[in-house]
């Protein structure tokens, strides 16, 4: 213990040199004091608490039926490596691996969820697999994405980790699983996989410690009745709502027909909610009985779930199919999602929450992208397949489209969903057939010139990469309907038009070569989310920018040029995130930065050059979270860096030596800080 002279009456202490403040402010990295405190933090056995955001969601009731299960496999992981789970699908595997997920990520250093991709194979694959795995690991609760850090496999080596793949279904995926475990090689580490099949799951293996070990399979089984009942009732008549007589035996009959799937029981449990009607009660029985007399096990399943796809209006549909074939397990997030919909369907927070109320979809923040079912989603897959009244593929993508010419029957005037990637035999020209189209997601590069003049007015969705001169055409096209869009080309300037595009929301540049914006880039009615990355040229943002009055998220990423934020910023009324990564000559933050009233997120990583913050840095009245990672240059802290008053979370790693984070930094109010 460090103490004070007039505390030498306690034992356990020593006496120290005058090199510091006070106490816990020692006067640098070298003195005894720091050295001595440092030693003691690490040393205190500090309990870990896992942000709320880097849990997954699990229903009450689910925990409570699957809490035997949980633990036979959290004894099983005590010794074991690696559990593999298997079962039919919809029987609860993944809620299983969400609980142990949640429960055992304070235990470890990196941490990460993820549900495998489905769909074509081929040789970019892999490197698919990695680069989900980077955007959704954690490191002691924070997402390693968001911090700006480059994924380095290489800093997981020794690390504990713990890893649950979700629904594995082919080698690649086993394949994967010993990659990442080999690189890991931590006999600490854990590893959580799901899946149907027991083929692939007995060859799962994980190295461990220089051993190789396989997974130890553990078999999910059917919910009894009892359990299926309570699970149905806790979603049809929430406590303290109860049958009435005339329904009581239907539920019996009802909960009998899901089988002791999970997914099957809250499905209908979730329909029949709020359904009084004994009719309604008889005709879902009957959908139900109807459906046993299919013979293959999935379309049996899939007839089941579809009874409460039918109730739903028109628009409810054209979203659960948005969400099953192009949204869902995808790089696009919910809040895009929502702005593409706003535009299509209108009332779209009302249209989502009818679906999430159904169990048809996962809910999930803004930020996160759409999680459903796997079942649910192979049902919205069939339905999409013959879709409309011409009864076409209202999506396409590698899988489905081989070439034009062996594709006759499918009118490719009637698209909705195009994702193109480099082997698929699609043009401009046949682009600009497409004249329903609403997403258009290229990872093919395109001469954009040609596909901006030619692009149905109809997509609201945008994601283009290729060499462009000019991006008036596309504007022109976009003007009534465009709501996100994803550039990355080398583009030199941006057009004065820009302000046309009446509904954009979300707008991303990559790789883009000009040095700034038009002062009209102002007028952009709602734009909401705005990223720059790897914008080298881009030197500022225009004065204009204060009167984004919609725009709630800020990123830029890699752009080296980048000097300063105009004096209008700080006027950004509802400016909720702030994001800066690897902006090497950023000079300052502007002096009015404290009037950015909304501002709740603030992160700023490899900005070398600043050396202070501004003094109104602490009149920020709604900050929760401070993230300041390698700022070598910054010596102080302002003076009213205590006032933050709603900080909940301060991140530093590398700072400069003059801005220790010292306890009378703070205000009263509790802070989680690490560094």
């Amino acid at each position: 213990m460090i103490v004070g002279e007039g505390s030498a009456r306690y034992h356990n202490f020593t006496m120290e040199a005058e090199d510091h403040y006070s106490l816990c402010q020692p006067e640098s990295r070298t003195s005894n004091t720091y050295k001595r405190l440092t030693a003691f933090i690490q040393s205190t056995d500090i309990k870990k608490v896992v942000p709320s955001s880097a849990l997954i969601e699990v229903p009450k009731m689910a925990m409570m039926l699957h809490y035997i299960l949980f633990e036979k496999v959290q004894d099983i992981l005590r010794i074991a490596p690696a559990i593999a789970l298997c079962g039919m699908g919809g029987i609860g595997k993944t809620t299983l691996a969400k609980l142990l997920f949640n429960k055992l990520s304070a235990e470890f250093e990196y941490t990460c969820f993820l549900q495998l991709p489905k769909g074509e194979i081929n040789g970019d694959y892999m490197k698919e697999l990695e680069g989900r795995v980077c955007s959704s690991m954690h490191h002691h609760g924070l997402k390693v994405a968001l911090m700006g850090k480059v994924c380095d496999w290489t800093h997981l080596t020794l690390k504990r980790l713990l890893l649950v793949l979700d629904d594995i279904d082919n080698n690649r995926h086993v394949e994967f699983l010993k990659h990442i475990s080999s690189v890991n090689n931590c006999a600490n580490s854990r590893y959580i996989v799901t899946s149907r099949s027991l083929e692939y799951l007995n060859r799962c293996i994980v190295t461990s410690g220089d051993r190789d070990i396989d997974a130890c399979v553990f078999n999910v089984e059917y919910l009894n009745f009892k359990s299926s009942k309570e699970l149905f009732m806790s979603h049809a008549f929430p406590y303290p709502t109860k049958p009435s007589p005339s329904l009581a035996e239907w539920v019996d009959k009802i909960v009998a027909k899901c089988d002791g799937l999970p997914l099957t029981l809250e499905v209908m449990g979730s329909y029949l909610k709020k359904k009084d009607s004994e009719s309604i009660w008889s005709q879902c029985f009957d959908a139900l009985d109807e459906a046993e007399n299919i013979s293959d096990w999935d379309e049996r399943l899939w007839a089941k779930l579809e009874v409460s796809y039918k109730t739903l209006k028109p628009d409810e549909k054209e979203i659960f199919l948005d969400a099953a074939t192009f949204f869902n397990n995808s790089i696009w997030n919910l809040r895009e999602a929502k702005s593409c919909w706003r535009v299509l369907y209108g009332y779209q927070d009302i249209r989502c929450r009818t679906l999430v109320d159904l169990c048809l979809v996962y809910d999930v923040g803004e930020m996160e992208g759409i999680q459903m079912h796997e079942q649910m989603r192979s049902l919205g897959m069939k339905l999409a397949r013959t879709w409309g009244n011409n009864r076409i593929c209202r999506t396409w993508t590698k899988s489905n489209v081989l070439s034009t010419s062996s594709n006759t029957n499918m009118k490719i005037e009637e698209v909705i969903t195009l994702r193109l990637e480099d082997s698929m035999p699609l043009n401009s020209s046949k682009i600009g057939e497409m004249k329903k189209l609403r997403y258009l997601d290229s990872k093919k590069e395109l001469m954009l010139d040609e596909v901006g003049g030619m692009l149905s007015k109809t997509v609201v969705l945008l994601r283009l990469r290729g060499k462009v001169n000019s991006l008036c055409d596309l504007v022109d096209r976009g003007r009534d309907r465009l709501a996100v869009l994803d550039l990355k080309a080398p583009l030199t300037c941006l057009p004065t038009t820009v302000s046309e595009l009446r509904n954009l929301e979300i707008l991303k540049f990559q790789d883009c070569l000009f040095e700034d914006l038009p002062e009209t880039f102002g007028q952009l009615p709602r734009l909401r989310h705005l990223t720059f990355s790897s914008c080298h040229r881009l030197r500022s943002l225009p004065e204009a920018v204060g009167r984004l009055s919609e725009l709630r998220c800020l990123e830029l990423h890699h752009c080296f040029n980048f000097i300063a934020f105009p004096d209008s910023f700080v006027q950004l009324p509802r400016l909720e995130s702030l994001i800066m990564t690897t902006l090497r000559n950023l000079q300052r933050l502007p002096e009015g930065f404290g009037n950015l009233s909304q501002l709740q997120l603030l992160i700023i990583s490899k900005a070398d050059v600043i050396s202070e913050l501004p003094e109104s840095f602490g009149q920020l009245p709604r900050l929760e979270t401070l993230i300041m990672m390698t700022l070598r240059n910054l010596q102080r802290l302002p003076e009213g860096f205590g006032n933050l008053s709603q900080l909940q979370q301060i991140v530093y790693y590398i700072c400069g030596l003059g801005c220790e984070l010292r306890p009378g930094c703070f205000g009263a109010g509790g802070h989680n800080a690490s560094t």
